[in-house]
């Protein structure tokens, strides 16, 4: 017969197994799911996530693409139930980059191609437009839709650029700049933009106020090889922008910066190598970021901001096929999203490369 003295240490050993799996799962992040999505052709990529509410989701990117095929455009939408696939308007778009949605008759596309690219939704049908006609020499690299437009970060011949559509049916040029602008954002709530990305010798933020009429660059800490993927405002005076410092792929490092009203300051990222390309909010607060942590490439990295330091979490392992040599072998690109109304998170992310290239799309309940 076991003492009672025995008893509480077996007990307590039990206990702290308990307690140290428990935890080793939530660390391993349980709650993120793979969820099944619509067929966008061999060799398939996602870059960009939305959300208008619990039945109306929406991912953007490319399929039918290899080492020998730029691919062709790529939607999915979530109805609540399923991924389906989307039926986009004809263009010179081979690869959408970005997606945005005010409403679920309100959403805006931007891609590349053989020109840029872009197609508004609103709720029956699609129109397609060329913002700069038939030259080939942009990129659009992003889109948010805002104030009843959209806004695009677009970019030629090293110049950043910042687009809407105007009033009067045409695109404009809001903002010109040395560099490169990778993502924009809006914050209803004070009329603010960000655009964020390079201008070769540091990260480049740029700053758009009342509704965008008035812009300039805010400076952050300069570092040559820093870029900045993704911006997020959360709330007044509290800014987050995420990307990596430096330049060769294999050595980069996760970078995360915030601004506080009066300045931009680094903030460590306990990730030796990777980097990150997502922001979102949810719905409790917590402000959440997803890249790729390079030695454990086989799974989506997911970080929680909490008291005042970041919190590493994993996605599960993704089954990726195997690559060729010379591509990629891990996450290469993730995009998250908060549903609006709901607890829910979405990410979806790339992986591999070239004819091997997959899609992947992940769930937080």
């Amino acid at each position: 017969m076991m003492t009672r003295s025995r008893v509480q240490s077996v007990l307590l050993v039990i206990l702290s197994v308990v307690v140290f799996t428990s935890g080793a799962a939530e660390a391993n992040g349980p709650r993120w799911k793979l969820v099944e999505g619509a067929d966008i052709g061999h060799a398939s990529a996602l870059a960009d996530v939305t959300a208008t509410g619990p039945r109306d989701v929406w991912a953007v990117g490319y399929g039918c693409s290899s080492a020998d095929r730029a691919g062709c455009p790529a939607a999915e939408r979530w109805d609540g139930t399923r991924w389906q696939a989307v039926t986009l308007p004809r263009g010179g778009a081979t690869r959408i980059e970005a997606v945005s949605a005010a409403g679920p008759d309100d959403v805006w596309l931007a891609g590349n191609g053989s020109t840029t690219w872009a197609a508004h939704w609103n709720g029956s049908g699609w129109t397609a437009y060329q913002p700069f006609g038939a030259s080939a020499e942009h990129s659009v690299n992003d889109v948010v839709a805002f104030e009843g437009r959209p806004w695009f970060t677009t970019g030629v011949r090293d110049r950043a650029l910042i687009v809407t559509w105007t009033a009067g049916g045409g695109f404009a040029v809001e903002y010109d700049s040395p560099g490169y602008l990778e993502s924009i954002t809006a914050y209803p709530p004070t009329g603010e933009l960000w655009a964020v990305g390079t201008n070769g010798t540091r990260p480049l933020v740029v700053h758009g106020t009342g509704g965008g009429t008035t812009w300039a660059e805010s400076p952050t800490p300069a570092h040559r090889s820093d870029f900045l993927a993704e911006v997020l405002q959360v709330g007044k005076d509290d800014v987050w922008a995420v990307g990596n410092e430096g330049l060769t792929p294999s050595a980069q490092r996760p970078l995360a910066l915030h601004y506080d009203g009066r300045a931009w300051k680094r903030v460590p990222v306990p990730i030796a190598k990777g980097r990150l390309s997502g922001l979102a909010v949810d719905a409790s607060g917590i402000l959440w970021a997803s890249g790729v942590d390079f030695s454990r490439g086989k799974q989506v990295l997911f970080l929680q901001y909490k008291k005042g330091k970041w919190v590493p979490s994993y996605g599960p392992e993704i089954p990726l096929r195997a690559q060729r040599a010379h591509d990629p072998q891990t996450v290469t690109r993730t995009a998250l999203v908060r549903v609006p109304g709901a607890k829910d998170l979405w990410a979806v992310a790339a992986a591999g490369g070239g004819d091997y290239e997959q899609h992947f799309i992940l769930r937080r309940r």
